[in-house]
């Protein structure tokens, strides 16, 4: 079972989320980020669903720095905006607060690397 994202999965959520902070829209060519996993590998009862790209997005910082600190910091909130995603949920179904440009759009994310407003 592989625990990691594979090379083309991080390319795949590289692209769709065009290497830019889901949460505060920097751009992490000029920051730290790391993939975040919605789920957290601790809460996902299906192993082999850990690594998609609905369960994955970019986030400036590490686990306990920028907002990917700050998700997990706030799980309460990171699970309104989706940013978390519980385990019995199934990430491609949960919309996710993106911030593009100077707005917030909520978007679905899909396991081809798509991305689209949710409605």
């Amino acid at each position: 079972m592989r625990r990691e994202p594979s090379e083309r999965l991080k390319q795949v959520v590289d692209e769709r989320d065009l290497w830019s902070c889901a949460r505060c829209g920097v751009s992490l060519y000029s920051v730290g980020g790391s993939r975040h996993h919605r789920q957290l590998r601790s809460q996902q009862p299906q192993p082999n669903l850990l690594n998609r790209p609905s369960n994955l997005i970019l986030l400036c910082g590490s686990g306990s720095t920028g907002c990917h600190g700050w998700v997990h910091a706030h799980p309460a909130e990171s699970y309104e905006q989706g940013w978390l995603v519980h385990g019995w949920d199934d990430p491609a179904l949960i919309p996710v607060r993106y911030r593009v440009g100077d707005r917030f759009v909520m978007l679905l994310l899909d396991d081809e690397g798509g991305r689209e407003e949710a409605s």
